[in-house]
């Protein structure tokens, strides 16, 4: 009975049970690994965010749970959050702003039920936005943090995964022919005009838009260093500004982190950036009603410029 009442639903209260779901699921596994490593905390776990991935806070512990969702559903295995992990790690211990892995319990990454999950230490969140210049400023002390990042990573991963997501999405239908005809000389175009570029690389955020700054009564942090690899560290100062230039946020905020960061960026990286946003807006699109408008706006955008 139930099975029919849940087929007689519009899609989007089913993809919002489906949601509710996979978050019981998340908050079920988190639980469950941060018991058996002894960690204490309230029957209630505090859910913060609902994203890309689950952020479920352990109160009263001081160690938020980051369980992986949407990502997880293109990235197998568990490489890049053992990056992640030793990347924040290594910039924490040199002093540099970022959320750090918690110290209470092995910060993992750790599996259970079919999901993939890290452990953080949980900082308290100011209800005022970032402010630009100090969160540009912060990113340069964490770039100069991990230029002596000892262990080997990708290089311009993030361009090579957006490539990745394209074939695959091509050949699962979820891109037509020619809207993948599209964004393959796209993504060809910004890898040879980043690569004539031919600048300095180091271990970098990867993902540095403003939205992944934590502000709080001491200043910014940076958090969600999944993406992480070795790039030009124009690649994140691409996103800083991209968000406003192509994804409709206000423009002005990342326009005064870079210049607070103090260096110049080439065109050719806010195109890549574009590019790799857009290939992920087809992500999230299809497990996430409210995004498929953007999603669309964006290859709309491809659609005018590429034949």
């Amino acid at each position: 009975m139930e099975k029919v009442l849940l087929l007689r639903l519009p899609v989007h209260h089913l993809v919002a049970v489906a949601h509710a779901v996979l978050t019981q699921r998340a908050i079920r596994a988190a639980t469950h690994v941060a018991h058996d490593h002894g960690l204490a905390f309230a029957d209630e776990p505090e859910v913060l965010h609902e994203g890309s991935n689950v952020l479920i806070h352990l109160h009263p512990a001081p160690v938020v749970a980051r369980v992986a969702t949407t990502t997880a559903m293109v990235r197998s295995g568990d490489a890049w959050l053992t990056r992640e992990v030793a990347v924040a790690a290594h910039a924490a211990a040199a002093g540099a702003p970022v959320v750090s892995p918690t110290s209470e319990m092995p910060p993992g990454p750790h599996r259970f039920s079919g999901l993939t999950m890290t452990f953080w230490t949980y900082v308290r969140q100011s209800p005022d936005p970032p402010d630009p210049q100090r969160a540009g400023h912060a990113l340069r002390e964490t770039h100069e943090a991990l230029r002596d990042f000892p262990d080997p990573l990708p290089r311009m991963a993030v361009m090579r995964e957006t490539e990745e997501i394209i074939e695959r999405f091509a050949a699962e239908g979820t891109l037509d022919h020619q809207d993948a005809a599209r964004l393959r000389s796209a993504a060809a175009d910004a890898r040879e005009r980043v690569d004539a570029l031919d600048l300095p690389v180091q271990t970098v955020h990867a993902d540095a838009h403003l939205g992944n700054v934590i502000n709080t009564a001491a200043g910014p942090l940076w958090g969600d260093f999944e993406d992480t690899c070795i790039a030009p560290v124009a690649w994140d100062l691409a996103c800083l500004v991209t968000s406003g230039i192509a994804f409709g946020a206000d423009p002005e905020p990342g326009r005064r982190a870079l210049a607070a960061y103090g260096q110049e960026l080439d065109d050719a990286f806010v195109t890549a950036r574009r590019l790799q946003g857009t290939v992920w807006s087809l992500v999230f699109a299809r497990d996430h009603e409210d995004a498929r408008d953007l999603s669309e706006r964006l290859l709309d955008w491809y659609r005018a410029r590429w034949a």
